[in-house]
């Protein structure tokens, strides 16, 4: 019994394709995304203690300080209530620990 076989059929080529280690940041957002119920209790937990700590230190000299800690953390605390993108809640979060860093600092 004879076999034949077509030449397309034996050619097999496979190709590798080239890995990149760059990752871009629509790739960084999107996993943010994806891991949003890890990274929200961190994100609750590194700013209340920053906020609780200027809110301390701010009470005591005006209350324009502790009015500068309240609002951008309420404004965070809002963002992780309305299940806000990731983009919008990371930056907020920045937003609030830098101004809790320089009611603390001064």
């Amino acid at each position: 019994m004879e076999s034949t076989y077509k030449s397309s059929q034996s050619n097999i080529s496979l190709k590798k394709e080239a890995t990149t280690t760059n990752v871009s940041t629509s790739d960084f957002w999107k996993k943010a995304e994806f891991n949003r119920f890890g990274i929200t209790p961190m994100v609750l937990l590194v700013m209340s203690i920053f906020g609780g700590i200027a809110a301390a230190s701010g009470i005591l000299n005006s209350w324009v300080e502790l009015a500068a800690v309240v609002f951008p953390s309420t404004i965070c605390l809002a963002l992780i209530l309305s299940v806000s993108p990731m983009k919008a809640i990371v930056y907020s979060a920045v937003i609030a620990i830098l101004v809790d860093i320089l009611v603390i600092a001064f």
